[in-house]
């Protein structure tokens, strides 16, 4: 998969994710990321996880997060998704949370690594899937 293609997800901001200042809660981030993963995966590669019997899955192993703008109940936003790199074990995505206008919000970091439930390890991903 070429690094530059972009999945662009809407997130519809609930009630439930806003905290006394009115913003959307730093932690809900984390989950409209996963989100915006789970699209690009089903847009974007023929990766679909299928938890409960896979043996050989992908799992995060690190985010990272830069709150730039508050988000409110009333804003459009978006998760905009790019596979940045493809490491021997491992996938690193870049998400920027953007609203309407196409103004960053959050930029946010997540690598991935390959694991086998059978071992306990990970394994090349060229073993099983071309990213």
């Amino acid at each position: 998969m070429k690094p530059e293609k972009v999945q662009r997800t809407p997130i519809q901001i609930r009630f439930n994710d806003i905290d006394m200042l009115q913003h959307v809660n730093n932690a809900m981030y984390v989950h409209y990321c996963d989100l915006a993963r789970g699209d690009y995966f089903r847009h974007q590669t023929g990766y679909y996880p299928y938890f409960v019997n896979d043996v050989k899955l992908l799992i995060v192993v690190h985010t990272e997060f830069d709150f730039l703008v508050p988000s409110l109940m009333t804003d459009s936003i978006f998760v905009e998704t790019r596979l940045e790199k493809v490491g021997e074990r491992s996938l690193h995505f870049l998400h920027e949370i953007v609203d309407d206008k196409g103004n960053l919000r959050v930029r946010s970091r997540c690598v991935m690594s390959t694991f086998d439930k059978s071992t306990g390890k990970s394994f090349p991903l060229s073993d099983v899937w071309k990213f």
